[in-house]
């Protein structure tokens, strides 16, 4: 994997072992600090702080646990991101205020939000963290629009992101035929989770679908490595074992909405570029992939049967052994998703109840909705909201559907203004669909941002967002007469 620039391969070691230390440094000052240090460390190389982004906030979870100094690691390298921008345009400001129509349409949704949610009571703290949901990853396209872009900048977000989606496989790989018990903070190896989630990888990311997402998006970017390699010498081998790896870690999430991104990309990416050549190496490292996800599914049940057994000879326990329908239980995972059962339970106290709640928030306040912070977000699960008790909801709930939660918090005129984002996105998409390498991820993203949606709060979910802002960033910066984009 030649080509990485030996300079920033030099910073990004040296902010890992910066991070390491302040993870046995359980001071939260200490972890604020390095975070600071590493955001000031844009000045000298801006792209760094991209590299710095893509590896520390997808793991913050991890990171928190033990220094809850790391909180705002993200934070804090965009702002000193947006400060270095800003400075560098301070002779043209008309620059920084050049933007496209999905940008307007955007900040016309976000002031949207925040404005029907102040007319609702909801908290200013509330609000800000909606917000900050929903927009603070759309700050690294503002910053990288504006930057100097080169190939090799490109290469080395890319090598980055594979390498990283490597070292997380190997993490959850771990983590899997362990049962659990290595490779994860204690206290998430005490999380009392169904027998059915305990099978999945939950990652440093501290959730399978988080992980799931991210893991596809780092085969993705291999895969474009791979696209553009010419050689077929090690490079080209290594980048494959990588894909197969961090493949069958996928797997292993067992992320059923990351999939059917996929299988709806897929067609979609065929009828649009009518390529077909990359099947063949796609075909060759999802079969190996999958023999390997079933042996690693097979040493895990001999792990777990040990591991049950030990404690039975220590405790005297003779409880039923919940490993022996094992096999039957994985392969239902999938197959079970859209089960009569499952649409049951889904009625009952799922995302199917919580779509018809909205439709019912929606009746009584179709034009605006009730603003951010009042239905199934980030917001709500901090500081509940002020409808939930007139519409009979009980508990605060994570509504696991964007278009939920659009419906309810911002009405019929926050429909219209997500579906001009959407579409102007996506006018994007196909202007640069036969200029750049980069293309085919961004017709994923806006494929799955889509399909996705109907199960996950797409918008909140970090790595997906920054990714996507990332990848469009840099991709708009070769376009045709970018300055009238």
């Amino acid at each position: 994997m030649s080509g990485f620039t030996i300079q920033r391969l030099y910073l990004l070691l040296t902010a890992i072992v910066l991070v390491a230390v302040g993870l046995f440094i359980h001071q939260p000052i200490i972890g604020f600090g390095i975070s600071l240090l590493l955001a000031l460390f844009v000045f000298y190389d801006e792209k760094i702080g991209i590299l710095f982004m893509i590896i520390f906030v997808p793991i913050r979870p991890f990171l928190t646990v033990y220094n809850t100094g790391f909180k705002l690691i993200g934070d804090m390298i965009l702002l000193l991101l947006l400060v270095k921008t800003f400075y560098h345009n301070r002779k043209n400001l008309r620059e920084l205020f050049r933007f496209h129509p999905f940008e307007y349409a955007f900040f016309a949704f976000l002031i949207l939000g925040a404005i029907s949610a102040l007319i609702t009571g909801v908290s200013l703290k509330a609000i800000i963290i909606q917000l900050r949901a929903f927009g603070l990853f759309y700050l690294l396209f503002y910053i990288i629009k504006r930057m100097k872009v080169s190939p090799q900048d490109i290469k080395d977000f890319s090598f980055t992101t594979l390498i990283f989606g490597v070292l997380l496989s190997v993490q959850g790989l771990v983590e899997k035929i362990s049962v659990r018990t290595l490779f994860l903070p204690e206290v998430w190896q005490r999380m009392e989770l169904s027998y059915t989630n305990k099978q999945r990888i939950y990652g440093l990311m501290g959730g399978p679908n988080e992980t799931g997402m991210f893991l596809l998006i780092s085969f993705l970017i291999g895969f474009y490595l791979l696209s553009i390699r010419k050689d077929k010498g090690k490079g080209k081998s290594l980048i494959i074992a990588s894909l197969i790896l961090i493949a069958t870690a996928f797997l292993l999430t067992y992320s059923r909405g990351a999939v059917l991104t996929v299988i709806a990309f897929l067609p979609v990416y065929l009828v649009i570029t009518r390529r077909v050549k990359f099947l063949v190496p796609l075909a060759f490292i999802g079969i190996t992939a999958g023999v390997l996800f079933f042996s690693v599914e097979k040493v895990t049940h001999v792990v777990e049967k040990y591991q049950i057994q030990h404690a039975k000879e220590i405790n005297g326990d003779e409880s039923v052994d919940e490993t022996d329908n094992y096999d039957e239980k994985e392969v239902n995972r999938f197959s079970d998703a859209f089960s009569a059962e499952n649409r049951a339970l889904s009625n009952a106290d799922g995302r199917a109840y919580y779509f018809k709640k909205s439709l019912e928030v929606l009746k009584t306040s179709p034009i605006i909705g009730y603003g951010f912070g009042t239905f199934g977000g980030s917001a709500t699960l901090i500081y509940s909201s002020p409808i939930y008790k007139h519409f009979g909801i009980k508990g605060d709930f994570y509504s696991d559907n964007q278009y939920t939660q659009i419906i309810a918090e911002t009405g019929v005129i926050g429909i219209i203004l997500l579906a001009a984002f959407v579409i102007f996105l996506m006018k994007i998409t196909w202007d640069l669909r036969k200029k750049q390498d980069l293309s085919p991820l961004l017709i994923y993203f806006i494929v799955a941002a889509v399909v996705s949606g109907a199960v996950y709060n797409i918008l909140e979910m970090d790595a997906f967002t920054m990714y996507y802002f990332i990848i469009l960033g840099y991709a708009i910066r070769f376009i045709k007469n970018r300055e009238t984009v």
